[in-house]
């Protein structure tokens, strides 16, 4: 991955013509993509002053398209001191057009990179604006208030943001739901609230939600999840949240999980993770 990036970063061509480039591929598939010439990462890996001005610039135009390329080359600008921590450069700058913009802007689609670009900011100063869309008509909004929260909460703000992504946890759309119970799990905050929200989810429709869900609660040490964990294991179609399940049943380390992982076990034949699932619940906590 770094020598891709530093590949993207070395791109010869000048900013404007990535800009044009950028500009006809914004809007293809990923499978048209994969076979594109990378000029919109090629911005984001080129952190200088030139580029940021030019982005700047295109957040200004009066062309929807062009102010969210501008959008997605703000948030993504990156430090390449160290590119596997992926840091972003020009912070300051960028945040000043990014809040202006979430403020001010009519379009739906730029307000959606801008949701996605306070993520990539990872700056406190966005979570007003991100709790302000919580509620936003448009699911991919809400997708990216869930997507991006967590990564700009602070000790200050953790409180509201944690309040946020709970009610999220309820939102109609199943990403919205499982990006929000993610949320709550990177953050490791442990409270009834938070514990009862995972558990509302733990039969979600979503698989994945619901793997969060499970694999949240666990590792918060909450034996609520153990009965749910034991359907999903012995669900024929467990494989679909396998992985999940294997990572809640380790964490939990109950033997009530170990005749559901027998079975498991049946059904997938030798595995390390779970040997090391079955390991944990046979030799308990």
């Amino acid at each position: 991955m770094v020598a891709t990036w530093r590949e993207r970063a070395g791109d010869p061509r000048g900013v404007d013509e990535l800009v044009r480039v950028a500009l006809a591929e914004f809007d293809l598939s990923d499978e048209e993509l994969r076979s594109a010439t990378g000029a919109l990462v090629a911005l984001q890996f080129r952190p200088t002053r030139e580029v940021l001005d030019r982005a700047c610039e295109l957040c200004r135009s009066a062309d929807a398209d062009e102010r969210r390329l501008g959008v997605r080359v703000l948030g993504e600008l990156r430090d390449l001191d160290d590119p596997a921590a992926a840091l972003p450069a020009f912070v300051g700058e960028s945040m000043e057009v990014l809040l202006a913009l979430a403020a001010t802007e009519p379009d739906t689609d730029v307000l959606i990179e801008v949701a996605r670009a306070f993520g990539y900011r990872r700056d406190p100063r966005a979570v007003e604006p991100l709790l302000g869309w919580r509620r936003h008509e448009d699911p991919s909004i809400r997708f990216f208030v869930a997507c991006s929260l967590r990564r700009c909460s602070t000790q200050d703000n953790e409180a509201q943001v944690v309040d946020a992504l709970i009610e999220l946890t309820g939102d109609e759309d199943g990403a919205v739901r499982d990006y929000a119970l993610f949320g709550l799990r990177e953050l490791e905050v442990d409270s009834a609230e938070v514990r009862d929200a995972m558990l509302r989810r733990v039969r979600d429709p979503d698989d994945s939600a619901a793997g969060e869900a499970l694999v949240g609660l666990a590792r918060l040490g909450d034996e609520r999840a153990v009965a749910p964990l034991i359907e999903r294991l012995q669900h024929p179609d467990s494989h679909r949240i396998i992985a999940y399940g294997l990572d809640a049943a380790i964490a939990l380390a109950n033997p009530r999980l170990l005749p559901a992982l027998r079975l498991v076990e049946q059904r997938l034949g030798e595995r390390p993770d779970v040997s090391q699932a079955i390991k944990a619940c046979t030799e308990g906590r």
